[in-house]
């Protein structure tokens, strides 16, 4: 296998024989770990309450079941390249505008679209039909689309636009706080020359998460998502469009009847497409940079509406499309669709502690010492495979340990429990853009679960103390796994804290 290499706009990637031959290898070593742990955890005659063993267990290794199966993704990672000889295409590019978005973020975006250096047509699609970007965009040469009343949120008006005004072959879709790099395009139409290949989806990378640790910690989120597994997908002809900064084939969204008008629209669009037949690809390449939440407010909403846009896929969307997916397919929307589970996951390791120190009812009954004894080769392998995965990461400053983003995905289990209720009750979120820059402080409501999940534990931890006889294996670990929430959800707190006493000082300025 030949070397390849992409030149990300942040870094040089490359994917060649020596590098996947040391992922197996690592992947050997992690699947080898687990079996170690589980054999200990399920074998070592420390079983207690069948009933409560079954939901620990399920808790504890949901992670490490999807942790293995990651790794199985990652040995797909390539850069494909694209054909030589292209023809011209037609091209449009497409932005929203929603009302209360500011102003200046819109000046920034569509001066870049129009400086975009292959031939395009440029569109913004303004779901409040405001004057000043009326103006706006006849300074700038940029069409206007008046979607005022148009409904499917901002699938709709992209629908509403392709309808009427759009005739490209080629659809570029950019959120509003993505800027684009003048070679975007030219970046991306070359993988049209596969006349199977239905969208090409590229890096979604930030211009603000590094002075703000909720930023920074969203935006850690998406470095491996972005990196190595979109480099998998790639490897098997079914990356997943953004709808931040995708490029569709017109007739691909045409075979579907247009973009998909849903919460999680660009996941579902990426289902559609796929099940009628689509290839798709993906460019390690940063071509434009876009804004992360700044606040957990906004953070949360996001989350919200992403968890339970998922969970309606999961649900309905994924059932009814399971037969024309291929194998591939069928086990990664499955694997994408149940992630936000997380939150019901965490709540059971948050309350099961609780629960076994407070009444003396246990699941397992471990030495705390075997436990980690066993648990630790796992822990070390699986460190290492992050790590090593990093080389693919579209950026040296997105290297390091995810630290942030650890507290963040735990500290949002309450907004992805309340998401799959949601979805189990069938009730609708409104789709509305997120905030992207910090406006508002944290409010305490968002905080309150993790404050009394935190002081329950800590209660829990203390309790053996002043009403055990003594303090025996089972009780050890239970408190170690309380300690262990405790020092977890606490940070989110300190963030959600220190942001309400910032906004308080500005107000108060």
């Amino acid at each position: 296998m030949g070397k390849m290499i992409c030149d990300t706009g942040g870094r040089v990637v490359r994917v060649g024989l020596a590098e996947k031959v040391a992922l197996a290898l690592l992947a050997v070593l992690g699947i080898e770990a687990v079996l170690y742990y589980a054999d200990y955890w399920f074998l070592g005659g420390h079983r207690k309450n069948i009933f409560l063993f079954v939901i620990l267990s399920y808790a504890v290794f949901r992670g490490v079941f999807r942790n293995v199966l990651g790794w199985i993704f990652f040995q797909f990672v390539s850069i494909t390249q694209p054909p030589l000889h292209v023809r011209r295409y037609s091209v449009d590019v497409l932005t929203t505008a929603m009302p209360g978005e500011p102003y200046d973020m819109f000046e920034t975006t569509l001066s870049a679209i129009k400086k975009l250096s292959y031939p395009h047509a440029s569109y913004l699609l303004d779901g409040g039909n405001d004057a000043r970007l009326k103006e706006l965009c006849a300074r700038l040469g940029v069409v206007h689309v008046n979607c005022l009343g148009v409904p499917g949120a901002k699938a709709g008006k992209i629908n509403h636009c392709l309808a009427r005004y759009a005739r490209g072959e080629i659809v570029v879709v950019l959120d509003p706080d993505h800027v684009p790099q003048p070679d975007f395009i030219d970046r991306t139409l070359p993988y049209f020359g596969d006349e199977k290949v239905g969208f090409v989806q590229v890096v979604q990378a930030y211009s603000n998460y590094s002075g703000n640790i909720v930023a920074h910690g969203a935006a850690e989120q998406t470095f491996g998502f972005y990196g190595p597994l979109m480099m998998a997908l790639n490897g098997l002809d079914m990356a997943i469009a953004i709808g931040a900064n995708c490029t569709f084939r017109r007739a691909a969204l045409d075979s579907i009847g247009g973009h998909a008008e849903h919460l999680a629209e660009d996941a579902c669009t990426s289902m559609r497409i796929h099940a009628a037949g689509w290839k798709s690809r993906y460019v390690p390449y940063r071509a434009s940079y876009g804004l992360v939440p700044e606040d957990l407010a906004a953070f949360f909403k996001q989350q919200l509406k992403w968890a339970t846009g998922m969970f309606f896929l999961l649900f309905k969307e994924y059932p009814r499309l399971f037969g024309r997916f291929n194998v591939q397919q069928k086990v990664y929307y499955l694997f994408a669709g149940t992630f936000f589970l997380n939150g019901a996951v965490t709540f059971c390791t948050i309350l099961f502690p609780v629960l076994f120190l407070f009444f003396q009812i246990y699941a397992i009954e471990m030495p705390i010492s075997g436990f980690f004894l066993h648990c630790f080769p796992y822990i070390i392998v699986s460190l290492a495979i992050t790590m090593y995965l990093q080389r693919w990461y579209s950026s040296d400053d997105e290297k390091g340990f995810p630290w942030r983003s650890m507290f963040l995905e735990k500290g949002t289990w309450h907004i992805y429990s309340l998401a799959f209720l949601y979805a189990l009750m069938g009730r609708k979120v409104p789709w509305l853009p997120t905030p992207k820059k910090a406006a508002s402080p944290t409010g305490m409501g968002l905080l309150l679960p993790h404050v009394f999940a935190v002081a329950l534990s800590l209660a829990a931890v203390a309790f053996p103390f002043f009403f055990y006889h003594r303090i025996d294996h089972g009780t050890q670990l239970m408190m170690a796994f309380a300690g262990m929430n405790v020092a977890t959800l606490t940070p989110v707190i300190a963030w959600g804290l220190f942001s309400r006493r910032g906004a308080g000082q500005k107000q108060g300025a």
